[in-house]
């Protein structure tokens, strides 16, 4: 049984030697470490080449989240992995977790279950105590109309309990087996940025694969749960073309699995939140910003993907 870690990096260098060592400790070794880097200007490349034990990739450009995470795990598949561990540049993994996740894999699968993905618990979701952050999709229409097809139905313990059955889930030390792969695929580069964890969780389900969180798997996230900030920077506007675009085009993509009126309740409640951001930008006077979000939610009703606002724009 092989396994290859799947991480992925972008000029974040010192937190990618923390996450490359958390993986040489594993109390379960991995059998390969397989790094996109993803045209990083902070010395990434001279490092990683650096690194006898590590497989590097290294993207001609920039191309994004979606590609990166689609490149690293095609290269653990077609190296003949049995499974790949994918994470980003700022996940922590204790010990014990890789070990830990392939028990859980092994179990699931002798109770007859197909296993798609099995993810950690981030340790910062909460100081300990249950957290409502492993989603699955909105029960009622009141669930739909509050979090979108983000729906904290499932309550887990820090390090305690079984796992727990999710639909969606980001790709933060998740482990996904060679037959979820080889029937599904890789990510979708079209989305780029945000959004490509949860289209490839819906093209898993699709397929009769079942995911699932891990509570004693336990993770250090950097990037610490997955609300943005209130205000991001202005160079930092490009975030909000692909944010909108994304989350409606996943709701037009799949809002088919939660029927016409908690569909409906989704798009309604994105629309929402982006009148709450076009006002808190236009506060400010970044109106850069508000042309970006909007463009991206015309573009996600007209069906456009693919990268085409580049990183750095601001309006």
């Amino acid at each position: 049984m092989s396994v290859a870690a799947a991480v992925t990096t972008f000029n974040r260098l010192e937190s990618l030697k923390r996450v490359i060592a958390a993986i040489r400790a594993q109390d379960r070794p991995v059998d390969e470490i397989i790094v996109v880097n993803d045209l990083s200007t902070d010395g990434t490349r001279e490092w990683l080449d650096s690194q006898p034990d590590l497989t590097a990739i290294h993207q001609p450009g920039n191309f994004g989240c979606a590609c990166s995470f689609r490149t690293v795990l095609e290269a653990a598949y077609e190296r003949g992995h049995d499974f790949a561990w994918a994470m980003d540049d700022d996940v922590f993994p204790e010990p014990g977790s890789l070990r830990i996740l392939l028990e859980t894999a092994a179990e699931l699968r002798e109770r007859g279950i197909k296993v798609g993905g099995l993810t950690a618990y981030q340790a910062q979701w909460d100081e300990g105590a249950t957290t409502w952050l492993p989603w699955r999709l909105p029960t009622t229409l009141a669930r739909a109309f509050r979090y979108r097809y983000l729906s904290p139905e499932v309550g887990v313990e820090r390090g305690r309990g079984e796992p727990e059955e999710i639909d969606l889930y980001p790709f933060i030390s998740t482990l996904f087996t060679r037959e979820a792969m080889a029937a599904c695929g890789f990510p979708n580069q079209d989305f780029f940025y945000y959004g490509e964890d949860t289209d490839y969780a819906f093209r898993l389900a699709e397929q009769g694969f079942k995911s699932f969180i891990v509570p004693r798997c336990v993770v250090e996230h950097a990037g610490g749960g997955f609300m943005a900030p209130a205000l991001l920077p202005v160079s930092a506007n490009w975030r909000y073309y692909y944010m909108y675009r994304n989350q409606l085009a996943l709701v037009r993509m799949y809002g088919g699995r939660l029927g016409p009126l908690k569909r409906l309740a989704c798009q309604i409640r994105i629309l929402m939140g982006l009148c709450n951001r076009l006002q808190m930008e236009s506060r400010r006077g970044n109106f850069g910003a508000c042309r970006l979000a909007l463009r991206g939610a015309a573009d996600a009703f007209l069906g456009r993907m693919g990268k085409r606002v580049a990183p750095g724009a601001t309006g």
